[in-house]
Formats: structure tokens, C-alpha cells, sequence
């Protein structure tokens, strides 16, 4: 099977190669997620018109190490707060506006002094701070 991958890839025309190379390069640039964290001082969101929906223990960095609140309103959004050892460190929040909404997020105390100093879209990666471990 390599060997005849590789006879092909040699009756390939170099110019058509190159251009077929250049269109996966970009379709795999494309379906990359950015991971694009925004820095800055963010406020814990208001609870007023908020009530608890549940709450459970779940799994950040291999254990349930991380106490999970999730919160609703009337209009559908969701909140939820994470802590671990006693430390509030993140903030999730989901706005029934759709995923474009710049009322999706996450704020996140990186270093456990009681700041949100960082954002991320609802769909990039983030973890338990390493000051929890």
C-alpha cells in the first residue's frame, strides 16, 4: 500500500501537487480552533434572576476534583460556576442568543487571586488552575 502510495504521489504533476498541497494546508488552518484567550479584569456575572438548576462534582484534570453549579434563568441562559478546594475560579455562561452572542464565555482566575483575568469562547480548552493542583 506505501509503495503504491508513493508511485502516485511521483506521476502527480509538481504544479498540481503543489496547489492540491496548498488547499489541504488552508482547509487544516481553517479547522483549526483558534485558541484566542483574551486577558483582562472580568466580573463575576450577576446572579439576580438566577436559580440554582444543580450542581455535581466533576472531572477538570483526572479526579472529581471540581464542584460544578449550574444556574437558569427565565430566558434560558445558563451559568455555572466552578471551584475546587474551596476556590471559585471559573465562570461559564450560556446566552440562549445563539453561539455568536458575545453572552458566551469563559472567565477564568489563572492564579487563584481572586480575579478573572482571563476569557474563553465556550468551546476552547481550559483547565483547573495550576494553583488548585
Amino acid at each position: 500500500m506505501i509503495n503504491h502510495i508513493r508511485k502516485s504521489q511521483q506521476q502527480l504533476n509538481p504544479l498540481k501537487s503543489g496547489i492540491a498541497m496548498a488547499a489541504i494546508l488552508a482547509l487544516a488552518f481553517i479547522a483549526m480552533p483558534v485558541l484566542a484567550v483574551e486577558e483582562g479584569d472580568y466580573k463575576s456575572p450577576s446572579l439576580d434572576g438566577f436559580t440554582l438548576a444543580g450542581e455535581e462534582d466533576a472531572d477538570g484534570d483526572g479526579v472529581n476534583e471540581t464542584h460544578v453549579r449550574h444556574y437558569k434563568n427565565a430566558t434560558g441562559d445558563l451559568l455555572f460556576s466552578m471551584t475546587t478546594k474551596g476556590t471559585l475560579w471559573a465562570w461559564s455562561r450560556q446566552s440562549h442568543a445563539g453561539a455568536e452572542s458575545d453572552s458566551n464565555y469563559v472567565i477564568r482566575d489563572s492564579n487563584c487571586d481572586g480575579v478573572f483575568e482571563q476569557r474563553y469562547g465556550l468551546d476552547e480548552e481550559y483547565h483547573v488552575p495550576d494553583c488548585l493542583k
